[in-house]
């Protein structure tokens, strides 16, 4: 549970924000809100540990502010990036309160492999606001990769012929590769690897949908049946492929195009892109308030084939090596 005092009035009685993870209103309304108090160096990690605090029946978190809130948020971002802990460690300790409602909980459910709980723990380990992008650059950091955060930036209307050149670099050298995580504030974040010789992946999980190991070919893990238009999107930019210069210049002209007008014009976009072009998400995309903007944090692989061989080597991608030894229970 997470209370911000000052939304006592917006969120009565008390300012307890609801469910993030459930309410796409909610979350956008406030994602919109607040944007500019985030860091940019770990903005998707920030948002997503308000949003975990906001689905937590186990633990209560209260602040004053937003700002107080995304000042605790960000010093547990960047105490994770630092020190590499597993995603399972990373919520506060259970007092005796807690574990007596997780006890509870379990009773309920008859069992600690309740599909209900397994499916919300997968969505927020990897398909929530940047968390599987997250992990896929913290394994690598583990695995001698060293990832360097080189640059971020944000980019809305006006601002298509910058977007593309942003989409475009390449890394200095054959030595390193560079992560461009990409974000749509509080609609999608995924990842492109950028190769030397100009290769091209895109890795991602889609909340409430599915997860990297379904868009990489890896696993099922996919939320109800697949449509054939995801599916064909998937054969185009997924399976751990490389991305044809023709499906990548029609990214980069979608991504444009979504940013060039307000959420309506981004809406009509969405089922060109390969992310989730299911009706439901983008009529609510066509609904959102402000203006779209996509945020381009730049990474470079300072040493990827040290990486390549902590993870055992071959020939597939350093983000689809990653999600292969990353389990989704």
């Amino acid at each position: 549970m997470l209370t911000i005092i000052e939304d006592r009035t917006t969120y009565p009685p008390d300012g307890r924000i609801p469910n993030l993870e459930d309410d796409e209103t909610a979350c956008a309304a406030i994602g919109t809100r607040i944007e500019k108090l985030l860091p940019a160096d770990y903005q998707g990690e920030v948002f997503a540990r308000l949003i975990t605090w906001s689905a937590s029946g186990l633990s209560s978190q209260s602040f004053p502010t937003w700002a107080d809130a995304i000042t605790a948020a960000t010093k547990y971002a960047r105490e994770e990036f630092a020190g590499g802990t597993d995603q399972r460690r990373r919520e506060q300790a259970l007092d005796a309160n807690d574990l007596a409602k997780l006890d509870a909980a379990v009773v309920s459910t008859g069992r600690t492999d309740d599909p209900r709980i397994a499916a919300r723990d997968k969505s927020r380990k990897w398909a929530n606001c940047g968390l599987a992008a997250f992990q896929i650059r913290e394994q690598l950091r583990i695995r001698g990769g060293e990832p360097l955060r080189r640059s971020a930036q944000t980019y809305g209307a006006g601002q298509g012929d910058a977007l593309r050149k942003a989409l475009l670099v390449l890394p200095a050298s054959a030595q390193s590769v560079l992560l461009l995580d990409c974000q749509f504030p509080q609609v999608h974040n995924f990842m492109i690897e950028v190769h030397h010789d100009g290769s091209r992946y895109l890795a991602q999980g889609y909340q409430g949908t599915y997860f990297a190991h379904w868009w990489l070919g890896l696993d099922t893990s996919y939320s109800g049946t697949p449509g054939a238009d995801i599916l064909a999107l998937r054969e185009r930019y997924g399976l751990g492929r490389r991305i044809s210069t023709t499906d990548y210049t029609s990214l980069l002209d979608g991504l444009v195009a979504a940013i060039s007008g307000g959420w309506p014009q981004a809406a009509a976009q969405w089922r060109t892109l390969p992310f989730n072009p299911d009706q439901q998400e983008v009529e609510g995309i066509g609904k959102r308030s402000a203006s779209p903007t996509i945020l381009i944090e730049d990474f470079e692989v300072r040493r990827p084939e040290v990486a390549r061989a902590a993870l055992g080597g071959g020939d597939a991608s350093l983000s689809e090596l990653t999600t292969r030894g990353l389990t989704t229970d």
